[in-house]
């Protein structure tokens, strides 16, 4: 069954309403952490939903991030029934069915429940967003922890895939972050971290930024060192790792 162009008007009042609605139904059907709800892929699948397109593809993608982030497959799919509820339509058994080959195919790839990622010895990318979501909460606005990149420029592009280089790269951030609270994350040519933002974190990551400038007679590029604050609503911490990840970033009013 494809969803109709009805829905939209069932869901006529935005993105960001029909989003809360979601999470919100989805808690009182079980869903367990509220923390590790909001990850990108539910935007998509929302947006189907909101405008009556086919959201096969979109529920793929969502049971890839599920598995991604290690929940459960029946958590998975009872999460999406909650989309239908909160939205007043009929479950999509189609989009039911293509949520699971999307959390079955991702889970033959990926070790959800793994915190350390073997190329590089940093954070996978899924801790990484975990513990940023934990730091966001913790702050409860006081801003206690910040977020850092380091932007590579990578003129030789046969080098972003490689696994000597990630290696690399790997061992110079765990010796120069030397902070009990510092934790960070490599991939596509930049280096993510969370930090508390003393002068001692801070020369840290000066440090690595120079030896990562450096490393291979300068194979990274130039290094561009960008920080902001962690971020205060649910919005604006789904954009943010929708960011870190590289996915386009809809403009969405709440």
């Amino acid at each position: 069954m494809k969803i109709q162009t009805a829905a939209a008007a069932a869901v006529a009042d935005g993105m960001w309403q029909l989003l809360a609605r979601w999470r919100d139904q989805s808690l009182r059907d079980g869903w367990r952490y509220v923390r590790d709800w909001f990850v990108p892929e539910v935007e998509g699948m929302a947006f189907s939903v909101m405008n009556g397109a086919s959201s096969d593809g979109s529920a793929r993608l969502l049971g890839a991030s599920r598995s991604f982030h290690g929940v459960g497959i029946g958590e998975t799919m009872a999460d999406l029934s909650s989309l239908f509820a909160a939205a007043g339509l009929p479950v999509d058994q189609s989009a039911l069915q293509e949520i699971a080959v999307g959390w079955v195919e991702a889970s033959e790839q990926n070790q959800p429940s793994s915190c350390t990622d073997v190329r590089t010895g940093l954070a996978t990318t899924a801790h990484f967003e975990r513990v940023l979501q934990d730091a966001r909460q913790a702050a409860n606005g006081a801003g206690k922890c910040m977020l850092g990149t380091m932007l590579f420029s990578l003129m030789d592009k046969q080098l972003k895939g490689s696994w000597a280089l990630s290696a690399e790269v790997g061992r110079i951030c765990v010796e120069e972050f030397t902070g009990e609270s510092a934790i960070q994350v490599y991939r596509d040519a930049r280096v993510d971290f969370l930090i508390r933002g003393s002068t001692k974190d801070l020369a840290d990551a000066l440090r690595c930024k120079k030896r990562l400038e450096v490393l291979r007679n300068g194979a990274l590029g130039t290094c561009e060192l960008q920080y902001r604050p962690l971020p205060s609503t649910d919005a604006e911490a789904m954009s943010l790792v929708a960011q870190l990840r590289g996915f386009p970033v809809r403009r969405q009013s709440r």
